[in-house]
């Protein structure tokens, strides 16, 4: 398994660049599996979100159902990524809210406390 850097990743989806397009697909697809951090997940959704791609929210969020669909990806955790997902689609916070959100309750939290939500 290899591990994959945001940039590689954005290549990938957006295919912005020929060349760094063409290596990012030689390695994904010579690789068995390729492991996709939240991290990694979090600069995605930033980016791809950011100029020069401004690409919709629910586009974003299709495709990282998709690339969770893909037996080729391996995640931090998967259940997780899902539920950031689903509160993403509902709710009008950032991906990286739900996701942190998310981990921290899986980890036991009763609550994340951040100054990014109203917290009343």
């Amino acid at each position: 398994m290899i591990g994959l850097d945001t940039n590689v990743v954005v290549r990938y989806l957006t295919r912005d660049d020929e060349a760094q397009w063409q290596k990012a697909v030689e390695v994904i697809e010579r690789s068995e599996s390729c492991f996709i951090c939240n991290v990694v997940l979090c600069e995605i959704v930033w980016v791809l979100r950011g100029k020069p791609y401004q690409y919709p929210q629910a586009e974003i969020i299709q495709t990282l159902e998709l690339m969770l669909q893909s037996s080729k990806f391996e995640f931090e955790n998967r259940a997780i990524i899902y539920q950031a997902i689903a509160l993403s689609k509902k709710g009008t916070a950032d991906f990286a809210d739900y996701l942190i959100g998310s981990a921290n309750h899986h980890h036991g939290c009763i609550q994340t406390v951040t100054f990014d939500w109203n917290l009343d």
